[in-house]
């Protein structure tokens, strides 16, 4: 039987077989989508979840584990490629010298989502605000799905149903983007992180341009004009530019004023009525307002979603309390930027006890290590990056660090170190990859060991 063929609007029609670069969540949905005709599933690790190992098996779709082989790129039309493949491995080298497209999944999943999206990017704060913006829609009435980075695949959503699609989009999954076009983008903050893959801040600024490039006059921006990065990637921006402040009154965005929140002139709430606390918080909130008012949700809707919103998890989440010390799990701080931030919140309420290191980032950890100095009890170093890390405390002439060979060491060798009235704060200013399959797992197995103390 002929294998039937689809079209994908940035690359044209009569797409017989795709070929999929990894078997982590976007791979799988993927090969879900699209079934055992269109698919062959590509992973370089020996061994994957085993559930998919059996859905994958239960489907007929056809894969191969440990290495991506030229039988992957034999008679294809496209790859998509899931967000953790580097680009620039031999064979996708050789996909593009035959001229085989490459895409990622979120690009994939344009050609089958209709309904409005709010695509959320920036470096650190996109999950918060896109669970925000999913609340807020949600709390109003509005039928939504919240997907892309967050967890749930965008090509997994049947939008058939759904009045608007909130997606966390991030620098790896817009790199292989074409025609991409959300209704509203928002651009947190582009601050050092992924330098390993984007090389240079120019470059990971360009990609996350991205997310902007095919709005059109009609469609929306809300962006951080307190950010000189941001401001200089959506210059080129030619759909409808909304801004937001934390530090001045706009004349046409989002602000602070007095402790309050403004749209226009229009009065929104007091930040005192925002459940989340922190200042980067209230930028995630003037963001994620910007996109309810788009999406015309009540006032009086949007203070009651934001005086119910607990913030997500991993993110300067309280775990527990014990012997008078307070545990927080923020192993979402995968970068010095996000571990500043997580030393403010806590900061003066309590003196911290840190927990860093992991995978390094080889982003600068100057600014950090002062912010350590200044606001941080002891830290205790893990990982890959300790060397590192250590080098650069001392540099500045922080004295109070400590070395532990695994996770749970860290964990009690804090608490130990803790008194009455301190904080345990894991905020590793790295990823979790030589220790943990992600950063979630990091912070599950954080809380894990915190509940048996």
């Amino acid at each position: 039987m002929k294998t039937p063929a689809i079209n994908i609007p940035s690359i044209g029609k009569n797409i017989r077989k795709i070929a999929v670069f990894g078997a982590g969540k976007s791979g799988i949905a993927v090969a879900q989508k699209l079934g055992k005709n269109i698919v062959f599933l590509s992973e370089e690790k020996k061994n994957i979840d085993p559930k998919s190992l059996k859905l994958l098996k239960k489907m007929n779709i056809p894969f191969e584990l440990g290495g991506h082989t030229k039988k992957a790129i034999d008679d294809t039309d496209l790859i998509v490629v899931s967000p953790g493949v580097h680009l620039d491995i031999p064979i996708l080298e050789t996909a593009r010298n035959i001229n085989i497209p490459i895409i990622g999944e979120v690009e994939l999943a344009s050609a089958f989502i209709k309904k409005p999206m709010i695509a959320v990017t920036g470096t650190n704060g996109k999950t918060t605000t896109t669970e925000l913006i999913g609340r807020l829609l949600k709390d109003h009435g509005y039928k939504i799905a919240v997907a892309g980075n967050i967890g749930y695949p965008l090509i997994s959503v049947n939008d058939s149903k759904l009045d608007y699609i909130v997606a966390e989009i991030s620098s790896y999954q817009l790199e292989t983007s074409r025609q991409f076009r959300p209704w509203i983008s928002i651009i947190l903050n582009i601050t050092e992180d992924h330098l390993t893959r984007h090389n240079t801040m120019g470059e990971y600024s360009k990609v996350k341009a991205l997310i902007f490039k095919n709005q059109h006059k009609n469609d929306h921006l809300i962006y951080n004009c307190d950010d000189k990065r941001v401001c200089n990637a959506v210059r080129s921006a030619k759909c409808r530019k909304i801004p937001f402040s934390r530090k001045r009154s706009l004349i046409n965005g989002i602000f602070v004023k007095d402790d309050n929140i403004y749209y226009l002139s229009k009065k929104i709430c007091s930040i005192n009525e925002v459940r989340i606390k922190g200042e980067h918080n209230i930028e995630n909130c003037l963001a994620a307002i910007g996109a309810a008012l788009l999406c015309k949700v009540p006032v009086k809707s949007i203070k009651k979603t934001l005086a119910d919103f607990r913030g997500v998890e991993h993110r300067i989440e309280f775990v527990k309390k014990t012997g008078g010390v307070s545990f927080y799990n923020d192993s979402k701080g995968t970068n010095p930027d996000s571990t500043i931030v997580a030393i403010k919140t806590l900061y003066p309420a309590h003196e911290i006890v840190l927990i860093l290191g992991g995978r390094d980032k080889m982003t600068d950890l100057t600014q950090m290590c002062r912010e350590v100095k200044e606001h941080v009890k002891d830290v205790v170093l893990i990982g890959e990056a300790k060397k590192r890390f250590r080098q650069c405390l001392k540099r500045i002439g922080f004295k109070r660090l400590h070395e532990a060979g695994n996770f749970n060491e860290a964990v009690r060798r804090s608490y130990k170190l803790a008194e009455p009235g301190d904080a345990v704060l894991l905020s590793p200013a790295c990823a979790s990859f030589d220790m943990f399959s992600n950063f979630e797992e990091r912070g599950k197995v954080f809380k894990k060991i915190v509940a048996n103390i």
